[in-house]
């Protein structure tokens, strides 16, 4: 499999609202027809990009063998997005952590594989 983890990001306030009837359905699943998720290398530029000032915000770890749409590959500038097609059963919600602001204003995230 090309990815061992998937995530994707949303603000913190609207869990509930993504998942009230047992899916995992944020609301680009509504307006685009996928949930947009964050290649790793990529995830610390891009939750530091203006799409998110002053929100609080929670990465959404999602487990790709649990998927059973397909997964789509694509670029958007220097970041690499997955596109998940459809919302998600909850149990491919493998965890939601809550970001918070280092000193300078800016997330800080590093994500590490242990092979």
């Amino acid at each position: 499999m090309e990815h061992d983890l998937l995530f994707t990001i949303i603000v913190n306030e609207n869990w509930k609202e993504i998942t009230t009837e047992g899916y995992f359905c944020p609301n680009s699943v509504n307006e685009f027809g996928y949930i947009k998720c964050i290649d790793e290398k990529s995830i610390e530029k891009y939750i530091n990009s203006d799409n998110f000032t002053d929100q609080d915000l929670l990465l959404v770890v999602i487990d790709p063998l649990r998927i059973k749409d397909s997964i789509i590959n694509e670029k958007e500038g220097d970041i690499k997005i997955i596109k998940i097609k459809g919302k998600l059963t909850m149990d491919a919600i493998i965890d939601k952590i809550p970001l918070e602001r280092n000193t300078n204003g800016k997330y800080a995230l590093n994500i590490k594989h242990y092979d």
